[in-house]
């Protein structure tokens, strides 16, 4: 059997058409024919054997017809029977007009050993598929018709124990229904041959859908197949004839044409495959046949990564609809992670189903779960859709971040192995934007040598380390990636060039959820690869203690001081070399604030030395404060009064202390000491911190109260309507701590 082709088109039934039904009342054929009424507007002739009074089934279905606003009329009247049928057919074209669709539904089946079989079995099975078909042809005129469908079954072509006499009688109504269409070329002949439905029809009757559904065989649901009915209606080149069923359990007897899949990673073993519909396959991970897992070792598990999943994916999805190319990916699932042991293996099953033209539905389960839970799904579209473009500007005119990804956050902040270890470097890392190169290059190969190692989609050590390099907007946690809106996925051939330019912009965050825009650009700036609404969840929060890469600080004090001082201000810490020309700190100075801004700014100094920004559109009502300590620029840009400050904590004497800070101050370091169980160092460099935030703010009170004491390092002290948030961590490569202190306050 070749699969059905798939043509849109509209039903050729309108509401001056009469559709005769038979066998009309119940089961399969009403659902049918209430749904192609309710499409078309027809009006509906019911012919029945039984009686609305006496059966309930019936009546309920007249009345769901009557709710539905339907025009329709039932008639009693044994379908065998021609007087009968032909008298019902009189009553029923008087009140409603001439016939000119038949649906003839009609049917008999008792199921019954071959050996057991009389003649009389076969007459009476016969007669209402063929006798009752014949009846109702001969009632109405049958060049008026212009549809005729008839409901046979697969059991015709496939044959069934103990339905010998009911296979006969389902092929020989295929066969008259072909002879009818000949006879009568200006009419749509359809002879649809259904497996067993569940919810309804001669197998819920029977009560074999259970055993069916053991041996392979899936039933068709009501919705499923009224919406098959639906595309072949709307489709003017389906037919004549159709099998319509789900999977056939293996049927020896009913095979389907085959097309050769490719040979690729994840096609490794085929469990079921229906060509252009349907197929399902299982590949074994283990680190020999998969060596990056052992690059994508987080806590004790290796993690089957998600980039890996969208190319299994696309394999398994490419190979069912012979689609080529990129697709582009929607509504992405990733609900559960795929683990494997280290030293272990599980075998992962990948589904795909094709929807429609272009679609086709895949998920991906493990073992791990019994198979019974979508550890990832996705929805592939071909061909992919055009990539949509943006203004966006990836030359910010600043230098690069000072941050070395190989040796200050591979191995620390970010967990990722060598071949996945493709963050060159960043142009921009703030709390909510990244903007960083990334290698192209694969440093070893992805798949064992005895494997296929082609792959359709871009590289995804390349594609995983777009999703990694945001770590920098979140560097206290580990970003696991939950699901994506759309994905213009780039494929091989997007990616010529040595490396790639990401620029990730977060669009909302609740909690430990962040969602972020993805565009993916050349170094000439074309876009290959555009994300919509990637999800990604923090996992395995980090305390915040250090020690950090201090460009990787930044964002961590962005977003703790929304937390504690609510509001909004960017914030760039940078590491800084020995000198301390004022010229030089200037130059960073106005290097950090270009960061913070994202594009390059020029600053101007008042008498004093505090940092103006020069007037530029959208910078209007900016504020800038600088600080230079513990080896640091320290930068903040946002509204309002505005100040910062960064030392390093030093131990002290007690008669140095009295002289830094006076009586007054000393009670509040001594505060700070008693409720958060700091040493008089560092309670005690929060203080001169917050001290020196007031002056550059121009405070004409020094006098500090403790405001709150958290316990993540965070300490908010005030001044009048200022507070100043201080915090306490370390940094690479120096023994001290340091402290971070900013102020902010109402305008003016």
């Amino acid at each position: 059997l070749p699969p059905a082709p798939e043509t849109a088109g509209t039903s050729p039934l309108d509401p001056r058409d009469v559709l005769l039904v038979t066998g009309g009342g119940k089961g399969i054929t009403a659902e049918c024919a209430l749904a192609i009424a309710q499409d078309s507007g027809a009006s509906l002739a019911l012919i029945g054997r039984a009686d609305p009074a006496a059966d309930a089934e019936l009546a309920a279905n007249l009345a769901r017809m009557d709710a539905a606003g339907l025009r329709y009329r039932y008639e009693r009247a044994d379908v065998t029977d021609g007087e009968q049928v032909a008298a019902a057919v009189d009553r029923l074209e008087s009140a409603l007009g001439p016939v000119t669709a038949v649906l003839h539904g009609a049917g008999r089946n008792e199921p019954a050993a071959l050996g057991a079989l009389t003649a009389e079995d076969f007459e009476r099975t016969l007669a209402p598929k063929i006798d009752g078909l014949e009846a109702v042809l001969a009632a109405v005129e049958p060049e008026r018709l212009k549809l005729l469908i008839t409901f046979g079954s697969i059991i015709g072509r496939a044959g069934l124990r103990g339905e010998a006499h009911y296979a006969t009688a389902n092929d020989w109504m295929t066969e008259r229904t072909l002879r009818f269409q000949q006879e009568h070329p200006q009419a749509r002949a359809l002879a649809l041959e259904w497996s067993v439905w569940s919810g309804a029809g001669m197998g819920e009757r029977l009560g074999v859908v259970e055993a069916l559904i053991r041996e392979g065989i899936t039933p068709i649901s009501t919705e499923h197949g009224i919406q098959v009915l639906r595309e072949v209606l709307a489709d003017p080149t389906a037919g004549p004839v159709l099998v319509v069923s789900g999977r056939s359990g293996g049927l020896p007897t009913l095979t389907t044409v085959q097309r050769e899949l490719p040979l690729t990673r994840f096609v490794e073993r085929v469990v079921a495959h229906y060509p252009d519909i349907e197929l399902i396959t299982e590949a074994e991970l283990t680190e020999g046949s998969d060596p990056y897992l052992t690059d994508h070792q987080l806590a004790e598990g290796l993690l089957f990564p998600a980039v890996l999943g969208m190319e299994a994916m696309a394999q398994v999805a490419t190979a069912v609809s012979g689609h080529r190319g990129a697709p582009r990916l929607e509504d992405v699932e990733f609900n559960r992670p795929v683990v494997v042991r280290p030293g272990g293996s599980t075998t992962i099953r990948i589904a795909a189903l094709v929807r429609g033209p272009g679609l086709v539905d895949v998920v991906l389960r493990t073992e791990d779960t019994g198979f019974a839970a979508d550890h990832f799904r996705a929805t592939l579209r071909y061909p992919k859709p055009e990539v949509p473009d943006s203004a966006a500007p990836i030359d910010l005119g600043l230098p690069p971040v000072p941050v070395d990804p190989m040796a200050e956050l591979y191995g620390s902040m970010l967990f990722q192995g060598k071949r996945f270890q493709r963050l060159l470097q960043y142009r921009r890392a703030s709390a909510r934007h990244a903007l960083a190169e990334i290698s192209t290059t694969s440093p070893a190969p992805w798949f064992a040598a005895f494997l296929p190692q082609d792959q359709l989609l871009a590289d995804p050590g390349t594609r995983d380390a777009m999703m990694h390099a945001i770590q920098c907007c979140v560097p206290d946690a580990t970003l696991l990636p939950q699901g994506v809106e759309r994905l213009w996925l780039a494929d091989r051939a997007d990616q010529d060039s040595e490396y790639v330019v990401l620029d990730a912009r977060e669009r909302s965050q609740d909690g430990n959820t962040y969602v972020y825009d993805l565009d993916v650009r050349t170094p000439s700036g074309t876009v290959v690869e555009r994300w919509e609404g990637l999800t990604l969840v923090a996992v395995q929060r980090r305390d915040g203690a250090g020690p950090w890469a201090p460009a990787m600080l930044g964002s961590y004090l962005e977003r703790g001081l929304e937390r504690v001082l609510g509001g909004s201000r960017a914030v760039v810490v940078e590491p800084e070399t020995d000198d301390t020309a004022d010229r030089q700190r200037r130059d960073r100075t106005e290097t950090a604030v270009g960061r913070a801004l994202g594009r390059a700014v020029t600053l101007l100094h008042r008498p004093d030395g505090k940092p103006e920004l020069a007037p530029e559109p959208g910078l209007e009502g900016r504020t800038v404060s600088a600080s230079h300590g513990a080896g640091m620029t320290l930068a903040t840009v946002g509204r309002g009064r505005l100040a910062c400050d960064v030392e390093s904590v030093r131990e002290r004497s007690a008669q140095d202390w009295d002289d830094l800070l006076g009586a007054a101050q000393l009670a509040v370091r001594d505060l700070l000491v008693a409720e958060s169980g700091e040493g008089p160092a560092l309670a005690g460099t929060r203080v001169w911190s917050a001290l020196e935030c007031l002056r550059k703010a121009g405070a004409t009170s020094q006098a500090l109260t403790v405001d709150r004491v958290h316990p993540d390092g965070w300490t908010v002290l005030s001044a009048g309507d200022a507070r100043i948030a201080t915090w306490v961590t370390t940094v690479n490569d120096r023994t001290e701590p340091v402290v971070f202190a900013v102020l902010a306050g109402k305008e003016g």
